[in-house]
Protein backbone atom coordinates (compact mmCIF):
# COMPACT_ATOMS: atom_id res chain seq x y z
CA UNK A 1 0.00 0.00 0.00
CA UNK A 2 1.38 3.55 -0.46
CA UNK A 3 0.35 4.77 2.85
CA UNK A 4 2.44 1.79 3.82
CA UNK A 5 5.66 2.80 2.17
CA UNK A 6 5.13 6.53 2.85
CA UNK A 7 5.18 6.08 7.00
CA UNK A 8 8.14 3.26 6.41
CA UNK A 9 10.14 6.04 3.93
CA UNK A 10 9.41 8.76 7.00
CA UNK A 11 10.73 5.83 9.42
CA UNK A 12 13.64 5.80 7.56
CA UNK A 13 14.72 9.54 6.90
CA UNK A 14 13.83 9.95 10.62
CA UNK A 15 15.88 6.94 11.39
CA UNK A 16 19.17 8.63 9.31
CA UNK A 17 18.65 11.80 10.58
CA UNK A 18 18.97 10.45 13.94
CA UNK A 19 22.42 8.41 12.92
CA UNK A 20 23.33 11.66 11.58
CA UNK A 21 23.02 14.10 14.34
CA UNK A 22 23.79 11.35 17.21
CA UNK A 23 27.31 10.82 15.34
CA UNK A 24 27.59 14.51 15.48
CA UNK A 25 27.08 15.08 18.90
CA UNK A 26 28.94 12.34 20.50
CA UNK A 27 31.10 15.71 21.69
CA UNK A 28 28.24 16.71 23.63
CA UNK A 29 28.00 13.19 25.49
CA UNK A 30 31.75 13.61 26.15
CA UNK A 31 30.77 17.10 28.17
CA UNK A 32 27.69 15.65 29.96
CA UNK A 33 30.39 12.85 31.39
CA UNK A 34 32.74 15.68 31.81
CA UNK A 35 29.75 17.13 34.12
CA UNK A 36 29.22 13.96 36.01
CA UNK A 37 32.99 13.46 36.85
CA UNK A 38 33.12 17.09 38.14
CA UNK A 39 29.81 16.47 40.56
CA UNK A 40 31.92 13.71 42.39
CA UNK A 41 34.77 16.00 42.56
CA UNK A 42 33.23 18.49 43.56
CA UNK A 43 31.43 16.29 46.27
CA UNK A 44 34.02 14.65 47.27
CA UNK A 45 36.48 17.81 48.00
CA UNK A 46 33.60 19.25 49.99
CA UNK A 47 33.53 16.39 52.44
CA UNK A 48 37.30 16.46 52.77
CA UNK A 49 37.61 20.73 53.41
CA UNK A 50 39.06 21.14 50.23
CA UNK A 51 36.25 23.57 48.99
CA UNK A 52 34.03 25.54 51.48
CA UNK A 53 31.63 23.53 53.37
CA UNK A 54 29.25 21.93 53.60
CA UNK A 55 29.35 23.01 49.83
CA UNK A 56 28.76 20.31 47.67
CA UNK A 57 28.42 17.67 50.06
CA UNK A 58 26.28 14.50 49.30
CA UNK A 59 25.76 15.15 45.69
CA UNK A 60 28.38 12.17 44.55
CA UNK A 61 25.92 9.58 44.45
CA UNK A 62 23.96 11.86 41.57
CA UNK A 63 26.88 12.23 39.90
CA UNK A 64 27.12 8.44 39.80
CA UNK A 65 23.26 8.42 38.33
CA UNK A 66 24.02 10.86 35.55
CA UNK A 67 27.29 8.26 34.73
CA UNK A 68 24.51 4.97 34.70
CA UNK A 69 22.24 7.11 32.59
CA UNK A 70 24.83 7.86 30.00
CA UNK A 71 25.89 4.48 29.73
CA UNK A 72 22.75 2.77 29.15
CA UNK A 73 21.72 5.34 26.91
CA UNK A 74 24.98 5.09 24.51
CA UNK A 75 24.85 1.10 24.82
CA UNK A 76 21.07 0.59 24.40
CA UNK A 77 21.57 2.73 21.55
CA UNK A 78 24.32 1.60 19.86
CA UNK A 79 22.07 -1.87 19.72
CA UNK A 80 18.87 -0.36 18.60
CA UNK A 81 21.12 0.88 15.77
CA UNK A 82 22.48 -1.61 14.55
CA UNK A 83 19.48 -3.77 13.89
CA UNK A 84 20.05 -6.12 17.27
CA UNK A 85 17.29 -8.86 15.66
CA UNK A 86 20.21 -9.39 12.84
CA UNK A 87 23.33 -8.97 14.97
CA UNK A 88 25.67 -12.00 14.75
CA UNK A 89 27.75 -13.53 17.31
CA UNK A 90 30.63 -11.75 16.59
CA UNK A 91 28.65 -8.47 17.47
CA UNK A 92 28.04 -9.79 20.32
CA UNK A 93 31.39 -10.84 21.55
CA UNK A 94 32.85 -7.61 20.01
CA UNK A 95 30.09 -6.63 22.96
CA UNK A 96 31.28 -8.70 25.95
CA UNK A 97 35.00 -7.88 24.78
CA UNK A 98 34.88 -4.09 24.88
CA UNK A 99 32.33 -3.82 28.49
CA UNK A 100 35.25 -6.42 29.89
CA UNK A 101 38.26 -3.78 28.50
CA UNK A 102 36.04 -1.00 29.56
CA UNK A 103 36.30 -1.85 33.17
CA UNK A 104 38.26 -4.38 34.50
CA UNK A 105 42.01 -3.60 33.14
CA UNK A 106 41.92 -0.23 35.47
CA UNK A 107 40.14 -1.51 38.20
CA UNK A 108 42.50 -4.56 38.52
CA UNK A 109 45.84 -2.30 38.52
CA UNK A 110 43.61 -0.37 41.19
CA UNK A 111 43.09 -3.46 43.24
CA UNK A 112 46.68 -4.83 42.72
CA UNK A 113 48.11 -1.66 43.66
CA UNK A 114 45.64 -1.27 46.77
CA UNK A 115 46.58 -4.83 47.65
CA UNK A 116 50.08 -4.32 47.64
CA UNK A 117 50.17 -1.22 49.70
CA UNK A 118 47.82 -2.28 52.41
CA UNK A 119 50.04 -5.13 53.14
CA UNK A 120 53.15 -3.10 53.26
CA UNK A 121 51.32 -1.19 55.79
CA UNK A 122 51.07 2.00 53.64
CA UNK A 123 48.61 4.46 54.36
CA UNK A 124 46.29 4.08 50.86
CA UNK A 125 42.55 5.30 50.66
CA UNK A 126 40.90 1.18 49.79
CA UNK A 127 42.20 -0.91 52.40
CA UNK A 128 42.17 -3.69 50.52
CA UNK A 129 43.29 -7.48 51.91
CA UNK A 130 43.55 -10.71 49.70
CA UNK A 131 39.72 -11.61 51.01
CA UNK A 132 38.88 -8.35 50.13
CA UNK A 133 40.45 -8.56 46.41
CA UNK A 134 38.93 -11.54 45.44
CA UNK A 135 35.05 -10.28 47.03
CA UNK A 136 35.45 -7.09 44.61
CA UNK A 137 37.33 -8.83 41.34
CA UNK A 138 33.57 -11.26 42.17
CA UNK A 139 31.51 -8.20 42.38
CA UNK A 140 30.72 -9.17 45.91
CA UNK A 141 32.36 -5.69 47.57
CA UNK A 142 32.62 -1.67 46.67
CA UNK A 143 34.62 -0.18 48.94
CA UNK A 144 34.78 3.74 48.80
CA UNK A 145 33.63 4.52 45.32
CA UNK A 146 34.45 1.32 44.20
CA UNK A 147 30.68 0.29 45.06
CA UNK A 148 29.44 1.33 41.39
CA UNK A 149 32.12 -0.90 39.72
CA UNK A 150 29.86 -3.95 40.43
CA UNK A 151 26.35 -2.28 39.61
CA UNK A 152 27.86 -0.66 36.15
CA UNK A 153 29.44 -4.45 35.12
CA UNK A 154 26.50 -6.45 36.20
CA UNK A 155 23.93 -3.90 34.01
CA UNK A 156 26.52 -5.20 31.46
CA UNK A 157 25.19 -8.44 31.61
CA UNK A 158 21.70 -7.18 31.91
CA UNK A 159 21.67 -5.08 29.25
CA UNK A 160 21.39 -7.13 26.07
CA UNK A 161 17.87 -9.06 26.70
CA UNK A 162 16.49 -6.20 27.36
CA UNK A 163 17.78 -4.09 24.83
CA UNK A 164 17.06 -6.77 22.24
CA UNK A 165 13.27 -6.82 24.01
CA UNK A 166 13.16 -2.86 23.20
CA UNK A 167 14.04 -2.96 19.81
CA UNK A 168 11.31 -5.66 19.11
CA UNK A 169 8.96 -3.21 20.76
CA UNK A 170 10.09 -0.08 18.32
CA UNK A 171 10.01 -2.08 15.49
CA UNK A 172 6.38 -2.81 15.96
CA UNK A 173 3.30 -0.39 14.74
CA UNK A 174 3.48 2.24 17.55
CA UNK A 175 6.44 1.07 19.05
CA UNK A 176 7.52 4.17 21.10
CA UNK A 177 4.51 4.11 22.71
CA UNK A 178 4.76 0.45 23.43
CA UNK A 179 8.19 0.50 24.35
CA UNK A 180 7.76 3.74 26.73
CA UNK A 181 5.15 2.13 28.40
CA UNK A 182 7.07 -1.37 28.77
CA UNK A 183 9.74 0.98 30.38
CA UNK A 184 8.13 2.88 32.37
CA UNK A 185 6.33 -0.36 34.03
CA UNK A 186 9.93 -2.12 34.04
CA UNK A 187 10.77 1.15 36.60
CA UNK A 188 7.87 0.65 38.26
CA UNK A 189 8.55 -3.09 38.87
CA UNK A 190 12.33 -2.58 39.74
CA UNK A 191 11.53 0.51 42.26
CA UNK A 192 9.01 -2.58 44.14
CA UNK A 193 11.29 -5.56 43.92
CA UNK A 194 13.94 -3.30 45.84
CA UNK A 195 12.76 -0.33 47.61
CA UNK A 196 15.05 2.46 47.67
CA UNK A 197 14.56 1.86 51.33
CA UNK A 198 15.85 -1.34 51.75
CA UNK A 199 19.28 -0.30 49.95
CA UNK A 200 22.41 -0.16 51.86
CA UNK A 201 25.46 3.05 51.83
CA UNK A 202 27.23 2.09 48.46
CA UNK A 203 24.57 -1.04 47.77
CA UNK A 204 26.68 -2.78 45.33
CA UNK A 205 23.46 -4.69 43.82
CA UNK A 206 21.90 -3.47 40.43
CA UNK A 207 18.64 -3.58 41.97
CA UNK A 208 18.08 -0.79 43.28
CA UNK A 209 20.14 1.39 40.45
CA UNK A 210 18.33 0.01 38.11
CA UNK A 211 16.01 2.51 37.56
CA UNK A 212 18.32 4.77 37.02
CA UNK A 213 19.57 2.67 33.76
CA UNK A 214 15.92 1.76 32.54
CA UNK A 215 15.20 5.57 32.43
CA UNK A 216 18.77 5.66 29.92
CA UNK A 217 17.22 3.15 27.64
CA UNK A 218 14.33 4.55 27.52
CA UNK A 219 16.09 7.85 26.51
CA UNK A 220 17.84 5.53 23.80
CA UNK A 221 14.25 5.01 22.81
CA UNK A 222 13.05 8.13 22.44
CA UNK A 223 16.34 9.58 20.67
CA UNK A 224 16.19 6.29 18.24
CA UNK A 225 12.87 6.96 16.92
CA UNK A 226 12.04 10.39 17.68
CA UNK A 227 12.32 13.52 15.28
CA UNK A 228 15.67 14.69 16.09
CA UNK A 229 14.87 18.09 14.77
CA UNK A 230 11.50 18.52 16.51
CA UNK A 231 10.82 21.70 19.67
CA UNK A 232 14.32 22.56 20.25
CA UNK A 233 13.54 25.04 22.08
CA UNK A 234 11.31 23.12 24.40
CA UNK A 235 13.92 20.42 24.88
CA UNK A 236 16.23 23.34 25.84
CA UNK A 237 14.17 24.42 28.42
CA UNK A 238 13.50 20.60 30.21
CA UNK A 239 17.52 20.46 30.33
CA UNK A 240 17.18 24.05 31.84
CA UNK A 241 14.33 22.77 34.12
CA UNK A 242 16.50 19.74 34.51
CA UNK A 243 19.69 21.28 35.66
CA UNK A 244 16.93 24.12 37.91
CA UNK A 245 16.15 20.64 39.96
CA UNK A 246 19.28 19.30 40.67
CA UNK A 247 20.81 22.66 41.76
CA UNK A 248 17.94 22.93 44.47
CA UNK A 249 18.37 19.02 45.42
CA UNK A 250 22.05 19.60 46.06
CA UNK A 251 21.95 19.10 50.25
CA UNK A 252 23.34 22.39 50.99
CA UNK A 253 20.80 24.79 49.14
CA UNK A 254 17.91 22.31 50.04
CA UNK A 255 18.54 23.01 53.80
CA UNK A 256 18.68 26.50 52.80
CA UNK A 257 15.28 26.95 51.17
CA UNK A 258 13.58 24.70 53.29
CA UNK A 259 14.65 26.12 56.19
CA UNK A 260 15.67 22.35 57.88
CA UNK A 261 18.94 20.56 59.08
CA UNK A 262 21.60 19.61 56.68
CA UNK A 263 21.04 16.46 55.22
CA UNK A 264 24.06 15.08 53.19
CA UNK A 265 22.29 12.32 52.18
CA UNK A 266 19.15 13.54 51.39
CA UNK A 267 19.57 12.52 47.19
CA UNK A 268 21.27 9.21 47.52
CA UNK A 269 18.23 6.93 47.19
CA UNK A 270 15.90 9.26 44.44
CA UNK A 271 16.75 6.66 42.13
CA UNK A 272 13.54 7.25 39.97
CA UNK A 273 13.96 11.17 40.36
CA UNK A 274 17.80 11.51 39.23
CA UNK A 275 16.71 8.95 36.23
CA UNK A 276 14.26 11.07 34.83
CA UNK A 277 16.05 14.05 35.29
CA UNK A 278 19.12 12.96 33.90
CA UNK A 279 17.32 11.10 31.33
CA UNK A 280 15.95 14.47 30.25
CA UNK A 281 19.02 16.54 30.84
CA UNK A 282 20.56 13.70 27.61
CA UNK A 283 17.94 14.34 25.51
CA UNK A 284 17.65 18.19 25.72
CA UNK A 285 21.54 18.19 24.96
CA UNK A 286 21.22 15.88 21.79
CA UNK A 287 18.05 17.91 20.81
CA UNK A 288 18.14 21.43 21.69
CA UNK A 289 19.52 24.38 19.61
CA UNK A 290 23.05 24.27 18.72
CA UNK A 291 24.36 27.22 20.67
CA UNK A 292 22.55 25.06 23.79
CA UNK A 293 24.60 22.04 22.81
CA UNK A 294 27.77 23.61 22.48
CA UNK A 295 27.76 24.41 25.86
CA UNK A 296 28.73 20.65 26.31
CA UNK A 297 31.29 20.56 23.24
CA UNK A 298 33.66 22.77 25.38
CA UNK A 299 36.54 21.07 24.79
CA UNK A 300 38.04 21.15 28.74
CA UNK A 301 34.77 19.62 29.60
CA UNK A 302 35.01 17.05 26.58
CA UNK A 303 38.44 16.09 28.10
CA UNK A 304 37.40 15.52 31.42
CA UNK A 305 34.63 13.30 30.08
CA UNK A 306 37.17 11.87 28.17
CA UNK A 307 39.23 11.15 31.43
CA UNK A 308 36.56 10.45 33.92
CA UNK A 309 37.07 6.81 35.00
CA UNK A 310 40.44 7.25 35.30
CA UNK A 311 39.88 10.11 37.47
CA UNK A 312 36.82 8.71 38.99
CA UNK A 313 38.77 5.70 40.27
CA UNK A 314 42.16 7.67 41.53
CA UNK A 315 40.61 10.55 42.93
CA UNK A 316 39.94 9.59 46.85
CA UNK A 317 43.63 7.96 47.61
CA UNK A 318 45.03 11.44 46.10
CA UNK A 319 42.45 13.88 48.27
CA UNK A 320 43.72 11.27 51.20
CA UNK A 321 47.14 12.42 50.70
CA UNK A 322 46.70 15.71 50.08
CA UNK A 323 44.28 16.05 53.40
CA UNK A 324 47.75 15.06 55.03
CA UNK A 325 50.29 17.98 53.54
CA UNK A 326 51.08 20.51 56.15
CA UNK A 327 50.36 23.85 53.33
CA UNK A 328 47.51 25.97 53.45
CA UNK A 329 43.97 25.21 52.66
CA UNK A 330 44.14 26.71 49.00
CA UNK A 331 47.16 24.76 48.03
CA UNK A 332 45.59 21.67 49.30
CA UNK A 333 43.13 22.32 46.47
CA UNK A 334 45.14 23.21 44.18
CA UNK A 335 47.83 20.18 44.61
CA UNK A 336 44.83 17.61 44.58
CA UNK A 337 42.96 19.10 41.36
CA UNK A 338 46.20 19.22 39.84
CA UNK A 339 47.63 15.58 40.66
CA UNK A 340 44.10 14.00 39.88
CA UNK A 341 43.79 15.63 36.47
CA UNK A 342 47.76 14.53 35.96
CA UNK A 343 47.36 10.88 37.12
CA UNK A 344 43.84 10.94 35.29
CA UNK A 345 45.67 11.88 32.06
CA UNK A 346 48.44 9.25 32.58
CA UNK A 347 46.16 6.51 33.13
CA UNK A 348 43.87 7.36 30.88
CA UNK A 349 46.45 7.33 27.50
CA UNK A 350 48.77 4.57 29.06
CA UNK A 351 45.77 2.02 30.33
CA UNK A 352 42.07 3.10 28.50
CA UNK A 353 43.19 4.11 24.97
CA UNK A 354 44.90 1.28 24.13
CA UNK A 355 42.72 -1.10 24.93
CA UNK A 356 40.22 1.19 22.71
CA UNK A 357 41.45 0.64 19.67
CA UNK A 358 41.26 -3.48 20.70
CA UNK A 359 38.22 -5.13 18.70
CA UNK A 360 36.60 -8.60 17.66
CA UNK A 361 36.99 -8.59 13.63
CA UNK A 362 33.88 -8.51 11.97
CA UNK A 363 32.87 -10.70 8.81
CA UNK A 364 33.23 -8.50 5.50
Amino acid sequence: MVTTSVAEARALRVDSAANRAGEARVAALDGLRGVAVLIVLASHFSNAGLLPSPGMSGTGKSGVYLFFVLSAFLLADRIFASHAGRLDHRAWLDYALRRVLRIWPLYLLVLLLSLALTRSGLPWHYAIDVPAFWRHLGLQEGQSVLWSIPVEFTFYLVLPPLALAGHWLLARRGGTVGFSVAMLVAVLAAHLAWPPGDSVVNDVRLGPYLPVFLCGVLAAGLWRRGDPTAARIAWMLAGVIAVAAFVVTIPAVWAVLSGGPFQGDLTHRWFIGFGVLWAALLLSVLRGPARYRAVFEWGPLRAMGWISYSVYLWHMPIIDIAKRLDVPGPARTAIAATAILAVGIVSYRLVERPLQRIRVPQRA
